[in-house]
């Protein structure tokens, strides 16, 4: 039987596991995805076209099918054509730019706390 201080040192155990494994796992994933939507920001319309037509295959449908010239649209601000192009784009493209945003954020927070904490440890060797 689990006494008080066993489930919250247990609690503790998965909020470390969570804090140093899962969410570095994330942030680099979420980095990942957010290139495309990047890209599509960077990329200008015509560009992004040459780079759908490149990796499109002719004649087979998919669920990807439209989401490049989709994305595109969605940096442009043309919500409505990039629903044309692909009923998803806006919405993943939305959700990519908030989790890479949210990404990046933890990222520069991770780095800012590391180094206040090198910071630290430099003053206390000075003394």
């Amino acid at each position: 039987m689990l006494h008080g201080g066993d489930v919250r040192h247990s609690r503790h155990d998965l909020f470390g596991m969570i804090r140093k494994v899962w969410l570095p796992v994330w942030a680099g994933l979420s980095l990942m995805l957010l290139i495309p939507s990047v890209m599509a920001l960077l990329i200008s319309p015509g560009g992004m076209n040459s780079i759908a037509a490149a990796v499109a295959v002719p004649h087979q449908e998919c669920p990807l099918c439209g989401m490049t010239r989709g994305y595109a649209e969605m940096a442009n601000g043309h919500v409505r054509e990039a629903w044309e192009w692909n009923k998803g784009a806006p919405f993943w493209f939305s959700i990519g730019l908030l989790n890479g945003g949210a990404a990046v954020i933890y990222v520069l927070w991770v780095l800012m706390k590391r180094r206040r904490g090198k910071d630290m440890d430099s003053g206390l060797r000075e003394r």
